[in-house]
């Protein structure tokens, strides 16, 4: 029962649940920088004393991040960094595919040309800093804020949540690729991202998913060239 009672912890747990956000941001940056290795075991008690807090926000953080899949919990043993393989790049690409194309069709019957500035606005960002020097990092958080927004304004709620719960495995991805191939926001993604906004402005629902295929075709191949030469380096490692 509420009362009156300022101590009964009410007021406590917005500090929590923000320190905890802390916390998961801050892992899940260290992830994804590589300062965090896949495989390597994450102590709760050393992270609380690294960052100056108790287990338990350390704890949600660690929970926060094993449903993004950066994390994994291994029974008896604790939580590790994600391992990502290249089969589950591919699965990060497809459903990332299917999740966008449900973006575009809904956008396109429901965003406003306001909406869509907004998109022309990043695409803008884009090209600026494709004509200067330029961190992968910074190019990797300024396309996945196109794909970001391109969910938010299609309105489909829970399309949004399902691309947010993923958005730190498709940066680890994207980050990936654009470090091994550091002229694709030169060469293909500013063109790319320029013609799906120009498709979504015709509401020309067919062509703005094509672009869009086009645009993930390429990450496809990449994955599927590093699948190819996996395979064989294990097959050579077997005769």
């Amino acid at each position: 029962m509420l009362t009156n009672d300022r101590s009964d912890g009410l007021l406590t747990a917005p500090l929590q649940r923000t320190l905890s956000d802390y916390v998961a941001d801050q892992l899940r940056q260290a992830i994804l920088a590589g300062q965090l290795k896949p495989n390597e075991r994450l102590v709760e008690q050393e992270i609380a004393e690294r960052m100056q807090t108790s287990r338990g926000p350390v704890r949600d953080g660690i929970k926060t991040l094993e449903a993004e899949g950066l994390i994994v919990r291994q029974p008896h043993r604790g939580a590790f960094v994600s391992q990502l393989h290249l089969h589950d790049f591919l699965e990060i690409y497809t459903l990332r595919e299917a999740l966008e194309t449900l973006a575009i069709r809904w956008a396109i019957q429901k965003a406003s040309d306001q909406q869509f500035d907004v998109l022309s606005g990043i695409v803008r960002k884009m090209e600026s800093m494709a004509q200067h020097n330029y961190s992968q990092v910074d190019a990797t958080d300024l396309d996945l804020d196109f794909h970001h927004t391109l969910c938010q304004i299609s309105g489909h709620t829970r399309v949004l949540n399902a691309w947010d719960s993923m958005s730190g495995q498709i940066r680890l991805v994207v980050l990936k690729h654009r470090l091994t191939h550091p002229d694709d926001l030169r060469v293909r993604s500013v063109l790319w991202h320029t013609q799906i906004v120009a498709a979504m402005r015709m509401r020309d629902t067919e062509k703005a998913l094509k672009e869009l295929h086009v645009h993930m075709a390429a990450s496809y191949e990449w994955v599927d060239m590093m699948l190819k030469a996996e395979q064989q380096a294990n097959a050579d490692l077997q005769v």
